[in-house]
């Protein structure tokens, strides 16, 4: 290790290509590896990518419309990153994917720059390098990251937003001594801000800002920051930046954009529980978990390092423990505003991540010149690293008898047998049971200076998981559970007649609208079919009917009452005279 940082700091411009390039590298691996392998995801990521699909063919990039009708849930600024993949790149499951993928390194490079930025002048090259690549290379393997940098939908997109204006505020919060970075926080704050409101709504400003004014309160340096920042060009940038779309959404469609976007997308998805996600005030709290493991397991002994209960640390704190603080009140902020929604994803509290991975990340690697700490902190992280082991070694006991566990679906028949015969369990069991063992090496170690390495085996673990496991889960996901629903559309629009329209029977699989380029009727049983085509006039003497042999049992659709069109495993693509449709709707 020694000789690595001398290395290191005998040329540092060859050490800055070094990390960044070792950085790009675990990007590559994290987010663009099997990129396009996977086909589009049910049920959010085969609507989202459909929009964005839409305004290509139609050349309308004001009006967002899914499925023959205008869809006003989520504003503009990821279908246009989409839509403008797909011209660049053709159109294809790998460039729908690759703006998230694309965002979700954008923020690992900030993080990286940020601390680079921070980082004493009297540290070493290695120093500097190291603790920037050490917190910037946490989020790129964080699991919450890596797994919504993969898919097309809007979250990675907020959250990236929210994230980079953060950082943004935080470069020129800290270096108020250095114009030009100053200047550039400025307008990272108010670009970015401006691209989560295109991203998701009004949410995209009012996290960042409660974040900024909660940290600025808390140090007693609202005022001051309030004088010093130049309000008139900030808040130009972001007008400029958000409201060219919204003045063209309304002026195009009226008040019916202005009431479903604002009115059901952000104040009735906030106040009451739409499409049957509710959740507890403790909802996001295992998830915050599983979304930042491993490094979730030590959030504990970062945030008791800082010593919340003392107040007035907060405003007598250096840069270095002041930006750990940034980071708790980014992550408080953030699970408490969606906590308190009455509407509950996951993927919601997606931009707290960078904010308790940065949190973590100064906890092995501190910004300030350590001045000892109380010997019960050692303790706790050691506490953590044991119990960070003993889940390694659970998970990789848990891979490895994963074929006996998982339950066959009917639908997927063969996907148990699939995984059992590929090799996945012990390719992703070995990394585990490594990390594992390597983290019991460390903590056997009686001095305190291991602690510091426990980052070490679960970052390379995670990294080998990524290596090894995803080219060969991403294409066996979509042989054994995707491509049956992605053949049986498109031969659907093959075989369409005239007007005939399409349903697809049971889970809402929104990805056959893209993959059948038609619009199509999810129907859960024959009244509501029947119920869907009298609402939209649809007078055909017959229509193709999409769906699993149980769903399709579930429609009531028994032997002898349809053309069989195609079969892929347990799927089905069947012709279905009206009149038989109308006599099963009678059956129920």
């Amino acid at each position: 290790m020694q000789r690595l940082k001398t290395w290191l700091d005998a040329n540092p411009t060859r050490a800055l290509i070094t990390a960044i390039a070792a950085l790009l590298g675990l990007c590559v691996l994290a987010f663009f590896n099997q990129l396009g392998s996977l086909g589009l995801l049910d049920k959010t990521e085969g609507l989202f990518v459909e929009v964005p699909h839409q305004m290509l063919l139609s050349g309308d990039w004001v009006t967002p419309r899914w499925n023959g009708e205008t869809f006003f849930d989520y504003p503009v600024w990821g279908y246009w990153m989409v839509g403008l993949s797909f011209q660049l790149f053709g159109v294809s499951e790998w460039a729908a994917r690759f703006p998230a993928a694309l965002a979700a390194s954008a923020v690992v490079f900030a993080v990286f720059g940020l601390l680079l930025a921070l980082a004493p002048s009297t540290e070493s090259v290695s120093q500097r390098l190291g603790r920037a690549t050490l917190c910037s290379g946490l989020l790129a393997l964080s699991p919450g990251w890596v797994g919504w940098g993969r898919s097309s939908v809007t979250d990675m997109f907020l959250a990236s937003g929210i994230s980079l204006a953060l950082l943004g505020f935080a470069l020129a919060y800290w270096r108020r001594d250095q114009e030009v970075l100053r200047r550039l926080g400025h307008v990272m704050l108010a670009l970015f801000c401006g691209i989560a409101v295109l991203a998701k709504g009004p949410v995209g400003l009012l996290l960042p800002g409660l974040v900024i004014i909660g940290f600025l309160l808390l140090r007693r340096d609202l005022w001051p920051e309030v004088r010093q920042t130049p309000w008139l060009a900030l808040l130009s940038l972001f007008l400029g930046v958000t409201l060219p779309w919204y003045v063209a959404a309304t002026q195009a469609n009226g008040f019916t954009f202005l009431a479903r976007f604002i009115g059901f997308s952000n104040l009735e998805r906030f106040t009451s529980v739409i499409y049957a996600h509710p959740g507890p005030p403790w909802f996001y709290l295992p998830w915050l978990l599983l979304l930042a493991l491993p490094w979730s397991l030590y959030l504990p002994a970062a945030i008791l390092k800082l010593q919340v209960w003392a107040p007035q640390r907060w405003h007598r704190s250096d840069a270095g423990e002041a930006l750990a603080q940034f980071g708790l009140i980014w992550l408080v902020v953030v699970v408490a505003f969606f906590s308190a929604a009455a509407t509950k994803l996951p993927g919601y509290i997606l931009p707290a991540v960078p904010g308790a991975v940065l949190l973590v990340g100064l906890l092995f690697a501190p910004l300030s010149p350590s001045t000892g700490h109380p010997p019960w902190l050692d303790r706790l992280q050691r506490g953590s690293g044991w119990f960070n082991a003993v889940l390694l070694g659970l998970m990789a006991l848990a891979a490895v008898l994963a074929p006996r566990l998982i339950e066959v679906d009917p639908a997927y028949p063969g996907f148990a047998d699939a995984i059992a015969q590929s090799g996945l369990p012990w390719l992703l069991a070995l990394p585990l049971a490594g990390a594992c063992g390597a983290l019991i090496w460390l903590l056997r170690a009686r001095d305190g200076v291991a602690l510091r390495w426990l980052w070490l085996p679960n970052a390379a673990g995670f990294a080998a998981v990524l290596a090894l496991v995803i080219p060969v889960l991403a294409p066996l996901m979509d042989r054994e559970r995707l491509l049956p629903i992605r053949v049986l559309a498109r031969q659907a629009a093959a075989s369409a007649l005239p007007g005939e329209p399409l349903l697809v029977a049971g889970y809402k699989r929104y990805s056959v609208v893209f993959y059948s380029g038609r619009p199509v009727l999810f129907v859960h049983d024959a009244r509501s079919a029947i119920d869907q085509l009298e609402a939209q006039a649809l007078p055909a003497d017959s229509v193709l009917v999409l769906g699993s042999d149980r769903e399709l049992l579930d429609l009531g659709v028994g032997p002898g009452d349809a053309e069989l069109l195609g079969r892929l495993d347990a799927h089905r693509l069947i012709r279905l005279d009206r009149t038989t449709l109308d006599q099963l709707s009678q059956r129920r």
